[in-house]
C-alpha cells in the first residue's frame, strides 16, 4: 500500500533526518508491521490513545482511507492540535479534484476528501502547515491491472480485467484509447517517489528560512507522459510492434458517465486527463528534488522494466 512505501523510504533513506518514526498498525503482529519493525519503526496500534501517538511529534504523515470512522478522524485532528504537530500531510496523493467537473455525479471519494480538507485546514493551520500532495496516477494503477484493487475504495472487489483499459491503456493487448487525441499528457509517479517528496517537503516546511517556499498544495509528477510515449514505451519495454492509439469521444463519455455514475474512480480520472486538467508540466519538482540531484524520478518505462 501507500501507507507502506512512505514508511520505508522515511525508514530507509531518510532515517538520519527523522530520530524517531512511529507507524500505526491495525496488527502488530503483520507481516508489514514486522517488516517495518525490522527497518526500525516505532509501531503503534490505532487503538491507543492518539495523544501518545502525536507526543513530541513534528510531521504526520496521513495515508488512512476515507473510509475510517468519522469520530478516529476527529480524534485524530484534535490531537495534532493539541499536541503543537508542525506538519500535517492530508490523506490525499492523487489528482487535484479541485479542478474537477462532475457536478451532482461527483465520486464519493473526493467529495469525502474535500470535505476533510475543508475541516482540517481552520482547525491545524493556525499552528501546523497542512499540505495536501497531489501526485497524479500511481505508475501501477496506469499500466497493469493487478494493482488497482486495492486502494479505491469499492463496496466489491472487481475482475481484475475490468481495469485492463480503466484511463484507456490496454498494455496486454497494446491498445491505447484517450478520450481525445494520443498527445494528451497526464502525471503519474511511483510510490516511492512520493515517499521520497513528501521526506523532502517535511524538511524543507520544518526549516523556518525556507518552510514560507513550500506550497500548501504542491504538485509532483514523477513522469507527465502522454498516451503515444506510453504506447512507445511498451513496444519498446516488450519488444512488439507500436500499438493502436484508439482516440475515443471525451463528451460522449462524460455524459454517458453523468447519467451512469460509476464506483470507478479511474473512470472519473480518465475524463480529468481527456479534460487536460491531469497534466502537471507545471509542477514543484524543482522545489522537491532540484535538477534531480538527490535522486532520479522513475518513469513508466522503469516501472515496466522492473515488473
Amino acid at each position: 500500500t501507500t501507507g507502506l512505501e512512505i514508511s520505508k523510504i522515511l525508514l530507509t533513506e531518510y532515517r538520519r533526518n527523522f530520530s524517531t518514526i512511529r507507524v500505526t498498525t491495525r496488527a502488530l503482529d503483520s507481516p508489514k508491521a514486522r517488516e517495518l519493525a525490522m527497518l526500525g519503526a516505532e509501531l503503534h496500534v490505532f487503538s491507543e490513545f492518539v495523544d501518545d501517538v502525536f507526543s513530541g511529534v513534528d510531521v504526520v504523515v496521513d495515508a488512512l482511507p476515507t473510509t475510517i470512522p468519522q469520530s478516529y478522524r476527529e480524534e485524530l485532528m484534535q490531537a495534532i492540535a493539541r499536541q503543537n504537530v508542525k506538519v500535517y500531510f492530508l490523506s490525499e496523493y492523487g489528482l487535484d479534484y479541485r479542478t474537477n467537473d462532475f457536478p451532482g455525479y461527483e465520486h464519493p471519494e473526493w467529495v469525502k476528501k474535500r470535505e476533510l480538507a475543508a475541516a482540517t485546514r481552520p482547525l491545524l493551520e493556525s499552528k501546523t502547515k497542512v499540505i495536501q500532495l497531489v501526485t497524479g496516477i500511481f505508475h501501477g494503477w496506469t499500466v497493469r491491472a493487478d494493482r488497482m484493487s486495492f486502494a479505491l475504495q469499492l463496496t466489491t472487489a472487481p475482475d481484475s480485467s475490468l481495469f485492463s483499459n480503466i484511463v484507456g491503456i490496454d498494455a496486454d493487448n497494446n491498445i491505447f484509447s484517450p478520450l481525445g487525441p494520443g498527445t494528451l499528457r497526464f502525471a503519474t509517479t511511483a510510490e516511492s517517489d512520493i515517499g521520497r517528496s513528501i521526506a523532502r517537503l517535511s524538511i524543507l516546511a520544518l526549516d523556518p528560512k525556507i518552510a514560507a517556499a513550500v506550497p500548501d498544495v504542491p504538485h509532483i509528477a514523477g513522469h507527465n507522459v502522454s498516451y503515444e510515449e506510453i504506447r512507445d514505451i511498451v513496444a519498446r519495454v516488450r519488444g512488439v510492434p507500436k500499438g493502436e492509439i484508439k482516440s475515443e469521444d471525451l463528451k460522449a463519455f462524460k455524459e454517458n458517465l453523468s447519467k451512469n455514475p460509476s464506483t470507478h474512480i479511474m473512470n472519473y480520472a480518465r475524463v480529468v486527463i481527456g479534460e487536460n486538467k491531469l497534466n502537471y508540466t507545471q509542477n514543484d519538482n524543482e522545489l522537491v528534488n532540484p535538477g534531480q540531484q538527490l535522486w532520479k524520478w522513475k518513469t513508466i518505462e522503469d516501472y515496466l522494466r522492473r515488473a
